[in-house]
């Protein structure tokens, strides 16, 4: 049985990692520094965008589980996210402010095309999937990704774009990558214990690729916003 478990748990992350954003081109040119400040700032305002959605989500999944140890687990996480303090929201606002975009670009910016069909699909994964395919796919497929994609932008803020590591402006880069590998641990813990059927077993792996590819074609957006200027990644005619 441990064998079985450890076996779907390595599938999961396989699925995920068919399409990790971490190895997105958009990525590299951050790591190398080859975007400028407000190019980087796109990746920001899109994923405020994309996370204003990623949070109702969870209140949803939150709403329609059943069981106490994973709605604690995620109240945790929206207390963390919405911490009146220090909202993270206001944490990517805050970058994208000191990119040289106003506040009023970032809440009410175009959202690419990409980025609606990521939010269109995370909506249908809640509405129409058993909750416990619903977290896979949220906090597997989407949100244990962080933590492996910010470490490569991190020190390219200090050697290529002159952040100081104890700099505010840059503080969800730093905060998301501890806080999303605890999330993303209790996804995979929680995923273990209920997808507990071979059919929730399949659906779970099938939300956590499909997730990750949404991600990733989230992020070619971005990157052709960013860097070509269009509005997605469809050849010119």
């Amino acid at each position: 049985m441990a064998q079985a478990i450890s076996s779907f748990l390595d599938d999961l992350k396989a699925a995920r990692d068919e399409r990790h954003s971490k190895d997105h081109p958009f990525i590299d040119k951050w790591e190398k520094g080859e975007l400028t400040k407000r190019q980087t700032a796109a990746y920001v305002v899109q994923h405020y965008h994309f996370v204003t959605d990623y949070l109702n989500w969870l209140a949803f999944l939150w709403a329609h589980c059943p069981e106490k140890e994973v709605k604690d687990s995620i109240l945790d996480n929206l207390k963390e996210e919405e911490d009146p303090t220090d909202r993270h929201l206001e944490m990517l606002i805050d970058y994208a402010e000191a990119c040289g975009l106003t506040r009023d670009e970032v809440i009410n910016a175009k959202v690419l095309p990409w980025t609606q069909a990521l939010k269109d699909w995370g909506w249908r994964l809640v509405y129409q999937s058993p909750w416990q395919v619903s977290c896979a796919g949220l906090m597997i497929g989407l949100e244990s990704q962080p933590p492996h994609i910010y470490p490569r932008i991190i020190p390219s803020l200090h050697s290529n774009y002159g952040w100081q590591p104890g700099d505010r402006q840059i503080r969800f880069f730093r905060g998301h990558v501890e806080a999303d590998e605890i999330h993303s641990a209790r996804g995979f813990q929680m995923t273990e214990k209920y997808c507990n059927t071979p059919e929730l077993r399949r659906a779970a792996h099938e939300a956590v690729r499909v997730a990750a590819q949404k991600r990733w074609n989230h992020m070619n957006g971005i990157y052709w916003y960013a860097v070509h200027g269009k509005e997605d990644d469809t050849p010119e005619s």
